[in-house]
């Protein structure tokens, strides 16, 4: 039976109506489809349709993006999104902490954009996509994932991750215990093309730790000072 595959979503939410029509014009040439949002509507936009990514615009206020980034990380039904904040330098980290899963300071290259949103699975309901031959399910304990959908289980509850923070975890799970150096995050969680930061990594670590700890209840993910970060689980269940 073929299927129908529609046109992967991305909503961009802008004050720059010149720089949304340019940016469209862009995605559209590349098979994207996109809508434009205001701050106060994005989140609920992302709920009510499948979408591949959200591009959040900074202008000189940032203010609005953080609060809309703020209002997509805040929702576990939207959480899982990935958000791009395409930024002035000054609000780089403020966006991290915000949230934003990627950052691009302007003026940003489209090749650079179109790679990472070409990287992304596309949030089609009709698209099933199938672990690789070695990315199966994994269990240890009571904690599960399911790289096929980026999902994690802790016994009967279950939480969608965003790319960056789920491969962050599969390299941690590959060696519970195993101290993983920041290089070694950024080779497993990043493409290969992209310059990442120290402090960008331990933002999104810190960020994972958090999304862990209101899933378990547990801090798993322990800081070692000077050597990088090491998750702690139980499998003696798994």
């Amino acid at each position: 039976m073929n299927v129908q595959h529609k046109k992967p979503s991305v909503l961009i939410c802008s004050d720059d109506a010149n720089f949304y029509v340019m940016l469209a014009y862009i995605l559209a040439r590349e098979g994207f489809q996109t809508t434009l949002v205001s701050e106060s509507e994005v989140a609920d936009q992302a709920t009510i349709r499948p979408v591949t990514a959200i591009i959040l615009i900074a202008a000189e206020d940032s203010g609005p993006m953080l609060r809309a980034c703020a209002a997509i990380k805040g929702s576990d039904t939207t959480a899982h999104i990935p958000t791009i904040a395409v930024v002035s330098s000054g609000d780089y980290l403020a966006l991290l902490k915000a949230g934003a899963d990627e950052n691009f300071v302007r003026p940003i290259s489209p090749a650079r954009l179109l790679a990472y949103l070409g990287s992304l699975p596309k949030d089609d309901a009709n698209d099933v996509r199938l672990p690789d031959a070695d990315e199966e399910a994994r269990t240890f304990g009571p904690l599960s994932i399911d790289p096929g959908r980026r999902i994690v289980r802790y016994g009967d509850q279950e939480t969608r991750f965003g790319p960056i923070e789920f491969n962050l975890l599969r390299c941690f799970l590959k060696a519970p215990g195993r101290v993983r150096r920041r290089s070694e995050l950024i080779e497993a969680a990043w493409p290969s093309d992209h310059y990442v930061q120290p402090r960008t990594v331990d933002v999104h670590v810190g960020r994972l730790r958090r999304s862990l700890e209101r899933l378990t209840g547990r801090t798993l993910i322990r800081t070692v000072r000077a050597a990088g970060y090491a998750i702690e689980v139980d499998e003696r269940s798994g």
